[in-house]
């Protein structure tokens, strides 16, 4: 199934709130040859997207090599993904977010049509990690849009630690943007460690990036691990995401 990133939440179903999980805005660096102006870095979503669009064969392909080699892989491709983002695309913000302020930051920074686009979903899971990897190839331009500009979050307000009301129960969840390098125009990082119950503690990290027309997601989550040891196997992944994405345009 499609992943939904929650704003203050672990990875939940279908649709893709970008205003939380990701990170400080890490825009690419250009070469020294290229324009430093600062437009330039910040990338303009109304010019052209470069790159090509993926067709559903070459986003399942890629998603399908990412996790290879992994324990328990599933790879759902574009036919059974389009069902769920035609359902996430009217799904509701999460609420119960407390403080209040932080619900409004999150519906801010949150995308649920992803229905412009040809997506494939790759995961795996052990008794150490769970993960998830999306790719997104977007086939509209109002679309693009909307992930570039939710891509934008560079400060959490106040609003690193907050409780979610999930089932009846409250969890309290600690997060942070982390400055991650990606190759990638724009890239959105954040760990987030949530009290599981019973002294545990589940640590995640989302890494969100976009290139072009193409967007990743790259999800990996652990309770046995600290943020910071999975950040740097989710920013391969993302990179390894786009390398294959740039060898099949």
């Amino acid at each position: 199934m499609t992943k939904r990133l929650v704003f203050w939440a672990l990875p939940l179903a279908t649709s893709l709130a970008l205003a939380g999980c990701s990170a400080g805005s890490s825009d690419q660096v250009p070469n020294s040859s290229e324009s430093t102006s600062p437009s330039d870095q910040q990338g303009n979503a109304d010019e052209p997207a470069t790159g090509k669009t993926l067709d559903a064969a070459q986003v399942e392909n890629i998603a399908s090599k990412l996790l290879e080699g992994d324990p328990a892989v599933q790879v759902i491709g574009n036919e059974q993904m389009q069902p769920q983002l035609s359902a996430a695309k009217n799904a509701k913000v999460p609420d119960g977010i407390k403080p209040e302020k932080c619900a409004e930051l999150n519906a801010k920074y949150t995308v649920t049509d992803l229905t412009g686009s040809v997506a494939a979903t790759s995961t795996s899971s052990s008794e150490q990690m769970g993960k998830v990897v999306q790719i997104f190839s977007l086939t509209d331009e109002a679309t693009r849009k909307n992930v570039h500009d939710a891509l934008a979050l560079d400060d959490l307000e106040d609003c690193e630690t907050v409780t979610i009301e999930q089932g009846g129960q409250e969890v309290k969840a600690q997060r942070q943007i982390l400055p991650l390098a990606v190759k990638a125009e724009r890239s959105l990082s954040m760990s987030t460690i949530m009290d599981a119950g019973g002294g545990q503690t589940l640590s995640s990290v989302a890494v969100q990036a976009l290139e072009g027309n193409n967007f990743v997601l790259v999800t990996l989550q652990t309770g046995s691990m600290q943020p910071a040891e999975l950040a740097t196997q989710a920013v391969e992944l993302a990179d390894q995401a786009f390398d294959e994405i740039k060898a099949a345009q």
